[in-house]
């Protein structure tokens, strides 16, 4: 299955700069790749631009957003301004350049970003019309202090990892329901972190869809072979047996 990291959460390294698109025209880094403090230099300074063909990412106040393009955004408003992006790395950053506040990897300078109604900023944004979600944020503690969805959970399902769309299974109510109520609790590892712990990841990976109350919806990994969610900490003993009961429904005649 394909990772979401990123999805969530990956700066691939291929050829070209040109501007990316998802397949409703929106742009579209591991995101903890392009994140330490270097002096910023413009291409015209460089002896290189990078060549790297980006996903969609921005940096604000510390921490790392992902594009959100498959969540339905109808429900969601603007609310006040909180910046812009001064920077934009596609075309214009040098090779070895890190991430900086206020840095986007496609969105163009200037682009407004907004508070989105019901949510701390420190979890969402739009940026222009685009919805982001928080990946990366060293003050988290937990996980709904990333992504700030206590409360807000209403279904639970596996999705297809090749599409990130098709419905595989939805959890029970009751487990959805317990779901909804110890996953946000859980303590917040960074992705570097966890990467490390479990030697990558490798294998065992599952797409789960959370739908929202507001119709919003985001996704995150569950990796069945250690216990881990990717955004961001790993299941209690409890969660991970619910998590791997509601799996094996998927294969269940």
């Amino acid at each position: 299955m394909l990772h979401i990291m990123a999805a969530v959460m990956a700066i691939l390294l291929l050829s070209g700069c040109n501007e990316a698109t998802n397949d409703k025209g929106n742009p579209t880094v591991d995101s903890n790749a392009i994140n330490s403090p270097v002096p910023k230099q413009e291409g015209k300074n460089c002896n290189k631009i990078a060549d790297i063909d980006y996903a969609s990412v921005l940096k604000f106040n510390g921490i790392t957003y992902n594009q959100n393009y498959r969540s339905d955004i109808n429900n969601l408003e603007k609310g006040s301004n909180v910046g812009k992006i001064q920077y934009r790395m596609s075309g214009n950053a040098c090779l070895g350049y890190i991430m900086q506040d206020g840095d986007a990897t496609l969105l163009r300078e200037g682009t407004e970003l907004y508070e989105v109604k019901g949510y701390a900023t420190s979890a969402r944004l739009w940026a222009g019309d685009f919805l982001y979600e928080a990946t990366d944020n060293p003050k988290a503690k937990t996980i709904n202090d990333l992504l700030d969805i206590a409360g807000k959970i209403k279904t639970v399902r596996f999705v297809n990892g090749n599409d990130g769309i098709t419905h595989l299974k939805d959890f029970t109510p009751e487990a959805a329901a317990t779901f909804a109520e110890e996953y946000p609790k859980l303590p917040y590892v960074p992705y570097n972190k966890m990467y490390k712990e479990s030697k990558g990841l490798a294998g065992g990976d599952y797409w789960i869809q959370i739908e929202l109350i507001d119709g919003s919806s985001l996704e995150v990994i569950y990796n069945f072979k250690h216990a881990a969610f990717r955004p961001a900490g790993y299941a209690t003993p409890e969660l991970s047996a619910l998590v791997e009961e509601q799996r094996k429904r998927i294969y269940a005649k």
